[in-house]
């Protein structure tokens, strides 16, 4: 059974000097095997599917849905 996690929604202003994931697809930016789902803290659209999000360092994930910053 795959965990659903909800990230936390940043500002842009703390979006500066990092790696930016975005898409204008309608799909998640991240796809894995693992039993971990993240989804926005916006919308709750998928951005990481079966992934474990603790091995991704210093990004930030733009929802292709609500344009937040995850």
């Amino acid at each position: 059974m795959t965990k659903i996690i909800k990230l936390q929604v940043i500002s842009s202003s703390n979006v500066e000097k990092r790696i930016i994931f975005s898409s204008d697809d309608k799909d998640a930016l991240i796809k894995g095997v693992e039993p971990e789902s993240h989804v926005c803290g916006c919308c709750r659209f998928v951005l990481a599917q079966n992934v474990m999000i603790y091995n991704y360092r210093d990004i930030i994930l733009q929802c292709p849905n609500c344009k937040s910053y995850n």
